[in-house]
């Protein structure tokens, strides 16, 4: 197995850190802090984080045209112009108040994918979607939705529903966003383990943010077995993304959410960004491709 630790740490003091995402046309990795309702951008060139206060929760955010970012609030889906703030609203989620958006992507053709969950992480109170101009509800009944990426030949989605234990793939129909033949690819095992943000290589391997488990877990999805690990000196790992300009850096977010006075003292790093480089590459996020904003509730 192939161990990896961090080259660089950026002490961001995130308390729950997740939306790992490379946005190319910018040349900045993205994130987000839940809890926080912060929004922020970490140049691997000179080091530099930016960071924007909002007024909601985001859950995930992906690059837009016009230099914008969709962003997942609790309870809708807004356009968000990162240096004024200004949002444009596109839809409203038609759920329980307490509910709140969790992790998403878009697919290749620039449709949204994103899940919903409950505040306290309630069991089967949320819902993965599909956003194209209007939500179809693709998965119901998830308990926390989380990582969603696709294969290099965008033939497979891959899916994470965290209090599962486990991977989902999916065949995948680009041309009509058609999920099919669920069946699940990797066993989460480890105790106190939950598999959390996740992105993909260009060799088709899987590399998944271990809440718990201080560590981003490469699997192959072929045959289920962990062929490496990312070491973080942080418990709560929560999402990963490659970007920088040769596609072989990973910014990997973390939490000091659910964490004791004394964990924290135990990890004093919990909450930073963490920078490693590897000898694989991956895909940057793909960009939101706007439809027609249909402004009724979904």
């Amino acid at each position: 197995m192939d161990i990896w630790k961090p080259d660089l740490i950026y002490k961001a003091d995130l308390t729950l850190g997740e939306g790992a995402r490379w946005h190319a046309e910018w040349q900045k990795f993205l994130f987000i802090d839940i809890k926080g309702k912060l929004i922020g951008t970490c140049n691997p060139v000179s080091g530099k984080l930016f960071t924007k206060k909002i007024a909601e929760m985001p859950g995930m955010l992906a690059p837009a045209a016009d230099n914008r970012l969709l962003v997942a609030l609790q309870g809708k889906l807004v356009l968000l112009d990162f240096e004024t703030g200004k949002t444009q609203p596109l839809i409203k989620f038609k759920e329980d108040a307490e509910n709140r958006s969790n992790d998403g992507a878009c697919d290749a053709l620039g449709r949204l994918w994103v899940g919903t969950m409950h505040v306290n992480a309630r069991h089967h109170a949320g819902n993965l979607y599909c956003y194209n101009g209007k939500l179809v509800k693709k998965i119901k009944n998830t308990s926390v939705s989380n990582g969603i990426c696709w294969s290099p030949d965008n033939k497979t989605m891959y899916y994470i529903d965290s209090f599962l234990y486990h991977i989902k793939a999916f065949d995948y129909n680009l041309t009509t966003g058609n999920i099919s033949n669920g069946r699940i690819v990797v066993e989460i095992t480890g105790p106190n383990m939950l598999a959390d943000g996740m992105c993909i290589d260009n060799e088709g391997m899987l590399w998944v943010a271990i809440w718990g488990g201080s560590c981003v877990n490469r699997y192959n999805p072929h045959n289920g077995t962990c062929i490496g690990k990312i070491e973080i000196n942080a418990p709560n790992v929560t999402s990963c993304a490659f970007g920088g300009k040769l596609m072989n850096q990973m910014m990997i977010t973390t939490a000091k959410d659910g964490l004791s006075a004394e964990e924290l003292k135990k990890y004093p790093h919990s909450g930073s960004l963490f920078m490693v480089k590897l000898n694989v590459t991956g895909l940057a996020a793909a960009t939101y491709k706007q439809q027609k904003p249909q402004l009724a509730l979904a």
